[in-house]
């Protein structure tokens, strides 16, 4: 079994109705691979409320260690986990983040039983994230996220250097990777290399039929 994690971003494709039709195609999809919906904090309420299933898991796309209270602007993981969520993304290239708050950010998940995927541009920082102990770090090079052309093919030494350094740090940390894996193709290559799950977003958020195509993309690869 793999991880795939679905990043719906903030495309017009992937917000409000978009988001639910995403939801409902990877609910449809019969895998034995474990799928990850990352929605938009904004139809955070509206996915938690609209899932019939247990699965896909749902991750938040960014959120903060605080609890309850006088915290304007914040996305308390307490309050996602109360609406259904079970993680969060963090320290996308996107929206990158302090290490320290990353590291705060996962100890707090960890202590509500929540879990973390923390992103890394490159090796030297999966490094420094793995040790904060989160539930999986994920490589993944800038320069290709959106580009179409898959770091497994690309650069597929990195993703074998990223997962042998993440394993070296912490055994029990999952090695993901990311950054243009837009086929079925570049799956297959991501877990012959040793990563145990994919990030992706563009292929699946903007795809005419996206569970016609996440049907595709998984039965290529096989647990």
């Amino acid at each position: 079994m793999a991880f795939v994690v679905l990043n719906l971003k903030t495309y017009s494709e992937s917000f409000q109705r978009g988001a639910l039709a995403l939801l409902h195609a990877a609910e449809a999809v019969r895998t034995d691979h474990e799928l990850v919906l990352c929605p938009s904090v904004l139809d955070a309420g509206w996915v938690a409320s609209e899932r019939k299933k247990n699965k896909p898991l749902l991750f938040a796309q960014y959120a903060d260690a605080s609890g309850f209270g006088a915290f304007t602007g914040s996305v308390p993981l307490v309050g996602l986990k109360q609406m259904g969520f079970q993680g969060t993304l963090l320290n996308h290239s996107e929206k990158k983040l302090p290490h320290a708050q990353v590291e705060k950010t996962v100890k707090a998940a960890s202590a509500l039983g929540m879990k973390v995927v923390v992103c890394a541009d490159s090796i030297d920082e999966a490094k420094i994230v793995a040790a904060f102990g989160p539930w999986a770090v994920a490589i993944e090079p800038p320069e290709l996220i959106g580009s179409g052309v898959s770091v497994s093919n690309a650069q597929p030494e990195l993703v074998k250097a990223g997962v042998e350094a993440i394993k070296a740090v912490d055994q029990k940390v999952l090695a993901f990777v990311g950054a243009g894996v837009s086929t079925r193709g570049d799956f297959q290559m991501s877990l012959k290399l040793g990563a145990q799950g994919v990030l992706l977003a563009s292929a699946f958020a903007k795809a005419k039929d996206p569970e016609e195509w996440l049907d595709a993309f998984l039965s290529y690869s096989k647990p």
